[in-house]
């Protein structure tokens, strides 16, 4: 049987009763503070039972508003009331995921400066084109009284342009190992110039499949707050192009009698394998990526059937020096899609080596260089899969291009 409590309060009260967990047939309160009757006691249930009623309402109407908003914010259709939990929640798992993901500009940088692990597959074509112009004062006489000089002056001028068109394969085996190969074709055209009484001039050409490249990249860490991303890179060059050994030269001849010897054809590789290993990182912070490398090149030895340009075969061995290379730069995204970096590399090559057979090894004076380049580059997206990559290095060094003209166009599958 059930007892009924009355309490003298006012009706206001009731939210009381229901906080503490009472019934409302146990918590019954009068207006006036008397005791209510069965009838009144009645009608206060029914009141409650509708605001019950609306408060429901109320709730399922602002759930439902919330996953209409989420609906337009994330471009997806509507789905009924009873999902919305459920919809509600794989949406924030998204939207945090969407923004832990690297932007298409940051993407762009990785694949350039470092290496990207994201994309199973890419496969970029890329072109590059190079510009030499080196002048030499060539002195041929004496000097009287170490002062005064007797003679002709000539200035011998070379200048060079290669052009080069290669497509690159990168495969990520796993999230943290690539490998690649690079195929390059290559174009060269070099103008002798023998300035001097009237002057001589010559002009050659070559075109031809160049040194073909197997590379590896492994992630050794990945990025956190105190360290950056570093990976490890390894290349092989494969000597698939022609060799500059043994090149026969053709001696030019001017009316006045001037000479000019240039060479006969022009080589599309080294002729030699060379490995290359060394480190990349990438730390990114907001807005700008920092990135630099430092590796070495290790050049085998090589033996040819001539490796002199006088007449008859002359066969020997050659080394190139070996090689210290290191880039530093940085880059800023400017918005989703572009992005623009600034970089300074530089190489350092130790003099050659050349051993003809019998005989004891020689240092090629001069060999040895040092290129130091300072290029700016711009990327674009012109989708989520194609991008388009461009850079102009200006050499810093007479051993490096006057400047250099970049352009590449990875699509990532």
């Amino acid at each position: 049987m059930e007892t009924l409590v009355y309490f003298r309060l006012r009706r206001c009260t009731v939210a009381v009763c229901v906080a503490l967990g009472m019934t409302v047939s146990t918590c019954v309160v009068a207006e006036n503070g008397e005791p209510m009757t069965a009838d009144e006691a009645d009608q206060l249930r029914f009141e409650i039972k509708q605001l019950q009623l609306i408060n429901k309402h109320q709730a399922d109407l602002l759930q439902e508003m919330e996953g209409r908003l989420l609906q337009l914010e994330s471009g997806q259709q509507a789905v009924p009331a009873q999902q919305q939990g459920q919809q509600t929640a794989g949406a924030e798992q998204q939207e945090v995921k969407k923004s832990a993901d690297p932007s298409s500009s940051v993407e762009n940088v990785l694949q350039e400066e470092h290496a990207l692990f994201t994309d199973k597959f890419t496969l970029e074509f890329g072109f590059n084109y190079s510009h030499y112009d080196r002048k030499d004062l060539v002195l041929e006489g004496f000097l009287a009284l170490d002062a005064i000089f007797l003679g002709d002056i000539a200035v011998d001028d070379v200048k060079a342009d290669i052009f080069t068109f290669d497509i690159t394969g990168r495969y990520n085996v796993t999230d943290r190992w690539q490998v690649g190969m690079t195929v390059p074709w290559v174009y060269r055209n070099t103008n002798f110039q023998r300035n001097v009484s009237g002057g001589v001039e010559s002009e050659v050409s070559e075109a031809g499949l160049g040194d073909i490249t197997l590379s590896t990249a492994y992630q050794l860490y990945k990025e956190t707050d105190d360290r950056p991303d570093i990976v490890w890179n390894t290349s092989l060059k494969i000597p698939t192009g022609t060799d500059p050994y043994g090149t026969p030269t053709i001696t030019k001849t001017a009316s006045n009698g001037d000479d000019l010897t240039f060479p006969a054809e022009l080589p599309t590789g080294s002729g030699l394998y060379s490995l290359t290993t060394g480190f990349s990182f990438v730390k990114t912070t907001d807005p700008a990526i920092l990135f630099a490398n430092i590796g070495y090149t290790h050049n085998f030895e090589g033996d040819f059937g001539d490796i002199s340009s006088a007449d008859g075969k002359q066969p020997g061995s050659v080394k190139l020096g070996d090689s210290i290379h290191y880039g530093v730069g940085m880059a800023f995204a400017l918005n989703e899609r572009t992005s623009m970096s600034l970089s300074l590399s530089q190489r350092i090559s130790q003099e050659s080596e050349t051993q003809f057979d019998g005989a004891s090894k020689q240092e090629v004076i001069g060999s040895d260089g040092n290129a130091a380049t300072f290029s700016v580059g711009v990327t674009y997206a012109l989708s989520d899969q194609w991008s388009m990559s461009t850079s102009l290095g200006i050499g810093l060094t007479p051993d490096a291009p006057d400047f250099a003209l970049s352009m590449r166009f990875p699509f990532r599958f």
